[in-house]
Order: C-alpha cells, then sequence, then structure tokens
C-alpha cells in the first residue's frame, strides 16, 4: 500500500526561524549549565535505548519538527558524555565554532573539486596557511581538513606508503615481486591510529615495529637503528618512523631531532604525531 508524505522536510521560513531561535535558546541555557552537570550520566546501553525507545519500528508518517527537534535536544542533553564539560580533557565545543557549523550545513558545499566549493577550498586552503605560520612552519606547505586526530594520521602514513616504496603503489598496488614486507617503526606509547592505519593502507598490523622506550618513556634510539638494521638485512623494506610530540597518555615527546637525523640516514619518512604537542606548540 503506497503512502504519501504527509510531513514533508521542507520548513516554512517562520517555522524555521521560530525553531532556530528556540533552540539557540536551549544552546545557551546548555552551555551555561555544563559546570554543574555530571561529564556523564554513566548509563547502560540498555538505558540509552530505552529513553529512545529503540524497539519501536519506521514511523510512517514524520514528526512535527518543533517536537522533533525539542525531544532530539532533551535526549542528547540528558544522555551523552560532555566533551564541553570542564572536568573532561577533550577540547569543547566553541559557540563560534556551532555557529560557524550551522553556516557551513546551510550552504551544504560539496568539498569533492575545488569547483564545487570555490570559497569553502580556499577558506580551508588559508587556514592550512595559518596553522602552519602559527606553528613556524614553512607556509608554502600542503595539507587538508580531515575529521580528526585518527583520520589526519592515516592519511599522512598514506603519503609515507606513496613517497617512500619505490615504484606507484596508487596505480600499481602492492603486490607482485617489487613487494618487500613493508615496516614502520614507533615508540610503545605510540596511539593506536597506527594499528588502523596499518591495516587500512596494506601493511598489516604486523608490519609496525613497536620500539621500546626509555625512563622517560621515549622511544629508545639506540633500539630504533637496532631494529632497523635487522629488518634491512631480513630483507624487508622500512619506509616511515612514527615519533610522537605530546603523546595522549603521558604527554611524552620522542627524541624528534635525533629521529630526524635517522630518517634522512636511512631515507625513510618521518611522520610526527602532533597529539598534544601541536596544541602546545600554538
Amino acid at each position: 500500500m503506497n503512502k504519501q508524505r504527509t510531513a514533508p522536510i521542507e520548513m516554512k521560513r517562520d517555522d524555521f526561524r521560530s525553531i532556530g531561535y528556540h533552540l539557540v535558546d536551549r544552546i545557551v541555557e546548555f552551555l551555561d549549565s555544563l559546570p554543574t552537570r555530571p561529564v556523564t550520566t554513566d548509563e547502560p546501553p540498555t538505558a540509552i535505548r530505552e529513553a529512545l525507545n529503540s524497539s519501536r519500528s519506521l514511523p510512517d508518517v514524520g514528526t512535527d519538527p518543533a517536537k522533533l527537534m525539542d525531544d532530539a535536544t532533551d535526549l542528547l542533553f540528558d544522555h551523552s558524555l560532555f566533551n564541553s564539560h570542564p572536568g573532561y580533557i577533550t577540547a569543547g565545543a566553541a559557540p563560534i565554532g556551532i555557529l560557524g557549523d550551522l553556516l557551513a550545513s546551510a550552504v551544504n558545499q560539496n568539498t569533492g573539486a575545488w569547483f564545487l566549493s570555490p570559497m569553502a577550498s580556499e577558506i580551508e586552503a588559508q587556514t592550512i596557511r595559518w596553522i602552519a605560520e602559527l606553528l613556524a612552519f614553512p607556509v608554502s606547505c600542503g595539507g587538508l581538513m580531515v575529521s580528526g586526530g585518527n583520520m589526519a594520521n592515516i592519511v599522512c602514513l598514506i603519503a609515507a606508503r606513496r613517497a617512500k616504496l619505490g615504484w606507484d603503489v596508487r596505480t600499481e598496488g602492492l603486490h607482485g615481486n617489487k613487494t618487500k614486507r613493508l615496516r614502520a617503526y614507533c615508540s610503545k606509547e605510540t596511539h593506536t591510529w597506527i594499528q588502523k592505519a596499518a591495516d587500512m593502507i596494506g601493511i598489516g598490523t604486523d608490519g609496525v615495529r613497536w620500539i621500546p622506550t626509555d625512563k622517560d618513556l621515549r622511544m629508545d634510539i639506540d633500539k630504533l637503528r637496532e631494529q632497523i638494521k635487522t629488518d634491512r638485512e631480513a630483507g624487508d623494506h622500512p619506509f616511515a618512523i612514527i615519533g610522537t610530540a605530546g603523546s595522549i597518555t603521558t604527554g611524552t615527546i620522542d627524541p624528534l631531532v635525533e629521529i630526524t637525523k635517522i630518517c634522512h640516514e636511512e631515507d625513510l619518512w618521518f611522520h610526527v604525531d602532533g597529539a598534544y604537542g601541536g596544541f602546545a606548540a600554538a
């Protein structure tokens, strides 16, 4: 039986304005209340699903948009872990960022190519240059904005693989008699993004060499040299070293200058995971 949509997604301008203003008011009150709230309600999954009424079937008719927005706001405000809480380590939502997301959603750019999003693309490029300038990095560098730290590091390891394999891995892939066992090196304090990256770029998690740390939890340079030498003698293909600048667990900074020298000597790609060190440098 065919049913016509009785609540189309389009919204009248006055309804949009009214609901939008109401939502902004609720967000303002929410942000003001965060210091008095717990970081999280610490509810089990069953309680979250019950609050959402997740066992219900897909509705045949849409919900009134004002009620829908109020209900969704209640659910999120009452059953979340709040990154913006002053007692939590993850960066909070800045009001200007909230408004920026609203503006970006309104324009709804497809950033897959410059001609699809000319101004958004140029804003991104300018932001990269400004970040580089803030960190005293060459403004001629390249870069792009991604969804977060995990994806940023994964993209960089893809760049390392492309730069240091000696053939066009993008077109030829990882196969045939050209392929040796690829090795990337990092300390045991490195974030787990490296395991995801190793899986996604085809070197496998066993391709990651976890180098022991010294008493200060920094990568042991002597152990690093030994492992690279051992792998080369075994016919493997070392291609990248990952240094951590401000590890997630302890804030440790690997001996980046010494690692740089090894990368020059061994012709390896040097990737630095900024982690918390990037914010510190800023």
